[in-house]
C-alpha cells in the first residue's frame, strides 16, 4: 500500500537525511543510497507497521507492507509530517544565511532536522544524548527500542519506539543498562507522559512565551539545561539558544586556544532572533568563531 503526501516545493528528503545523520537511531534506518527513510511504527490502533518514505516529483511516497484503514493512514501521514517538519517554513532563514560564513552548509544540506514521531521519543532521546558517553548513545537507544518496543510481525528483529507505559512496565530492567541518574530521569519522564499527556500537549502545542515554556518543561519533565536544548530543538522553538555546559563543550572542541563562554554564545546568536537557536544547531563549528556582534544588523524575518 502506498500514498503520496504533498510537500513544500523547497523540501528535499535527501537533505533531511544528510543533515540528521546523528539522529538516525532505531527505529529509523536508511537505505544504502541514503534517499529512503524507513521506520517501524506503533499506531494507536495497535498495528505495528513498517514505513518506507521516499520522494518523487509529486511529493513524498509513503509505503507500507500492510493494508491500512483510514485512521491508520491519517496517523501515519501526521507522524511523517511531524518527523520531517513539513509544517515549518524555514525559507526566510535559508534566504538570510546564503552568504553567512559558518552556515554555508544550509545550501547543501538544508535546515530541517529530523525528529521523532512523538514528543515522548524526542525527550527520551534528549536524555540519552546528553547523559550517556557519545560512543554509547547509539547502542543504548537501540537497546531501549529492542528491549521495550513492539516487534514488527513480519520481522520480529525490528521494533517500534516504546510507549511511556512500556518503559514503565520495564523500569526495573533499565538498571541493567543505565546509571541510577539516567534511570530516574527515564522513569520520571515516562510517568509524566503516561499520566499528564494533556498537560504536556497544552504546553507544547501553543505559542507560549519562551521563558514560561522552558521553566514549565524543566520542572515537569525534570530536564537539565543540556537536555532542554535538544527538547526545544525538537519543538521547533528556534528562539531558544543553548548556552549550557553541553553547548560550550560542543563548541570548544573545535576552538584552539580559546574558551567560548555562555556570554559569547548568547552575544553571537541573539542578533539572529527568531532563528538564533536553529543557527546554533546548524553552525559549522570547525570554522573560526566570529567576532562579537559580527552578525548584528542582519535582516531576519519570522
Amino acid at each position: 500500500m502506498h500514498w503520496i503526501l504533498t510537500t513544500p516545493d523547497t523540501f528535499t528528503l535527501t537533505q533531511v537525511i544528510r543533515r540528521s545523520q546523528w539522529l538516525l537511531q532505531p527505529p529509523f534506518s536508511i537505505n544504502r543510497a541514503k534517499d529512503h527513510l524507513n521506520r517501524v511504527e506503533r499506531l494507536a490502533s495497535g498495528n505495528i507497521v513498517d514505513l518506507a518514505v521516499s520522494q518523487a516529483p509529486a511529493g513524498l511516497i509513503i509505503q507500507t507492507h500492510e493494508r491500512l484503514g483510514g485512521k491508520d493512514t491519517e496517523e501515519v501521514s501526521h507522524k511523517t509530517w511531524r518527523m520531517l517538519r513539513l509544517g515549518e517554513n524555514l525559507q526566510p532563514f535559508l534566504e538570510a544565511v546564503r552568504h553567512v560564513q559558518g552556515l554555508e552548509t544550509t545550501l547543501r544540506n538544508g535546515a530541517q532536522i529530523l525528529r521523532g514521531a512523538t514528543f515522548f521519543e524526542d525527550v527520551i532521546k534528549a536524555i540519552i544524548f546528553t547523559m550517556e558517553d557519545k560512543a554509547l548513545q547509539g547502542p543504548r537507544l537501540t537497546w531501549i527500542v529492542d528491549r521495550f518496543g513492539d516487534s514488527l510481525p513480519s520481522n520480529p528483529t525490528r521494533h517500534a519506539f516504546p510507549t511511556p507505559q512500556q518503559l514503565l512496565w520495564g523500569q526495573d530492567v533499565l538498571s541493567e543498562m543505565f546509571t541510577p541518574a539516567i534511570v530516574g530521569k527515564l522513569n520520571k519522564i515516562s510517568t509524566v507522559f503516561a499520566t499528564a499527556e494533556d498537560h504536556i500537549n497544552a504546553l507544547t502545542e501553543r505559542d507560549l512565551p519562551l521563558e514560561y515554556l522552558t521553566v514549565n518543561l524543566m520542572q515537569l519533565l525534570d530536564l537539565d539545561p543540556p537536555a532542554l536544548g535538544l527538547v526545544m530543538l525538537s519543538l521547533g522553538r528556534y528562539d531558544y539558544i543553548p548556552t549550557d555546559p553541553y553547548a560550550q563543550q560542543r563548541i570548544n572542541q573545535y576552538q584552539k586556544g580559546r574558551t567560548i563562554t555562555p556570554r559569547d554564545i548568547r552575544a553571537m546568536f541573539e542578533p539572529l532572533h527568531p532563528w538564533g537557536g536553529l543557527a546554533y544547531w546548524l553552525w559549522d563549528w570547525s570554522a573560526a568563531f566570529p567576532a562579537p556582534n559580527a552578525l548584528r544588523g542582519m535582516q531576519w524575518k519570522a
